[in-house]
């Protein structure tokens, strides 16, 4: 058995010693983790104005698409169609934020505002969830220096979202391809991949995503959050082989990741969760349960990377 210690990354302003076994079994790396050690604030050049201006009107200045006159793609109107009437967006949303969001948010601390965005938002939980714990972060009267983001280029997602949470201060919604986003209103803190990383590598749009993702990202401040189904996880485990003949998921390996990812500093990577709603499509397998997550789902990697 081989055992190693680190200092790394874990969300966004903390960081923590994680102690490493890698031994027989599934060949996955297990750890414990000490108390979170708090790390230095991002600095604010301009003090807190320019994102209490954003907290007010948004983070990017982008028609939406379904108003541009743009030709929208065959995967535009799959997804739209997904969040539609007799869709299957039931699958992807759980009516709670997803579990790898919560830890995130559990970590955060000690905030002086928080600029961030969720690409591939769906409905808007995670935006309004991240956004609340944000500010109960901040100091009191820091709170109104809060912004997320959330873009998807599924119109009836974005307007579901909006609808739903028109009265939450701080969080914007935009119907937008993210690889044709403008440079943000302010420097971005906190970037998170809700899927698209590994629906853009499927269909052969990986480059201009990563170019997007460098050109709303800030060398040395951004914290990119991504969350992807793993092939390796999948395939360690058999009792989820006959589903995933059937549903077909964008599932990739550690590998093809952590090699699409130059200009990033990995911070951490490792094992995590992506929730799945399997009964929404008809599915009763017990794989996608299991005694030590609060949801459904199936094994991700979880991985948190430094802009360069």
């Amino acid at each position: 058995m081989v055992v190693c210690r680190r200092l790394c990354w874990v969300g966004f302003g903390c960081a923590v010693i994680e102690t490493f076994c890698f031994g027989p079994g599934r060949g996955q790396w297990s750890g414990t983790r000490s108390a979170a050690l708090s790390l230095p604030r991002f600095p604010r050049p301009d003090g807190l104005h320019a994102l209490r201006r954003a907290n007010r009107e948004g983070l990017f200045q982008c028609r939406d698409r379904a108003e541009s006159g743009k030709e929208l793609s065959d995967e535009e109107l799959f997804w739209n169609r997904e969040y539609g009437p007799g869709g299957s967006f039931e699958f992807w949303s759980l009516e709670r934020p997803k579990l790898e969001i919560e830890r995130l948010c559990s970590e955060l601390q000690e905030l002086n505002g928080l600029s961030a965005v969720i690409l591939g938002c769906g409905l808007g939980l995670d935006v309004a969830h991240l956004a609340g714990a944000a500010r109960a972060a901040c100091p009191c009267e820091e709170r109104d220096a809060v912004v997320v983001g959330g873009v998807d280029f599924a119109w009836a997602a974005i307007k579901a979202a909006r609808k739903e949470y028109s009265g939450t201060a701080g969080c914007f919604f935009y119907h937008a391809d993210a690889c044709e986003l403008p440079e943000p209103s302010v420097p971005l803190d906190l970037l998170i991949d809700n899927t698209i990383f590994q629906n853009v590598y499927r269909s052969g749009c990986l480059e201009d995503y990563l170019r997007a993702l460098k050109r709303i990202s800030t060398p040395g401040r951004t914290l990119l959050h991504l969350n992807l189904m793993s092939r390796e996880g999948i395939e360690s485990r058999p009792e989820f082989q006959k589903d995933m003949e059937l549903l077909n998921l964008p599932l990739l390996r550690q590998h093809e990741i952590l090699d699409a990812l130059s200009g990033w500093q990995i911070c951490n990577c490792r094992e995590g969760h992506y929730d799945l709603n399997p009964e929404a499509v008809g599915f009763k397998g017990e794989a996608f349960y299991s005694p030590t997550t609060t949801s459904p789902g199936i094994p991700s990697w979880c991985i948190t990377a430094l802009r360069s």
